[in-house]
């Protein structure tokens, strides 16, 4: 049920790519904030487009906002202290997105302001919020 899943949406942009995602992701008992857990799994998305897009690539860079989800990300591994199956879910989708890649992928950090992700997902909520007069 709707109840058991927490719903969002994820935005990539990138050379040959353009797009605002929906996703949804299993509730989890004690988890409140699950906005790095959207971050993870916008970056695995992001991994796994490149890969359809550009199968005979070597390298690929992913810029995120986020830097928890970079580090994440970077390392292949949460901290033990946050971790949660929605968590290791994503780190899952990621290497297995990896995978797929199978070229030298690097992580890397760009303010919330730069990111044209960000900014493509913020036109996209900007088109659903309501709006006032």
């Amino acid at each position: 049920t709707s109840d058991n899943v927490v719903r969002g949406k994820i935005a990539i942009k990138g050379d040959n790519v353009e797009r605002v995602e929906k996703v949804a992701i299993g509730k989890v008992e004690g988890l409140k904030q699950y906005i790095n857990v959207f971050e993870l799994t916008s970056i695995a998305r992001a991994v796994e487009l490149a890969s359809e897009e550009n199968p005979k690539a070597d390298a690929l860079t992913i810029i995120t906002d986020s830097q928890t989800a970079m580090y994440w990300a970077r390392n292949n591994k949460i901290n033990p202290k946050v971790i949660t199956p929605a968590h290791e879910s994503a780190l899952e989708y990621l290497r297995k997105a990896l995978l797929l890649f199978g070229g030298e992928v690097t992580f890397n950090h760009i303010p919330r302001d730069e990111n044209p992700a960000g900014k493509l997902l913020e036109a996209e909520l900007e088109k659903e919020a309501p709006h006032t007069i």
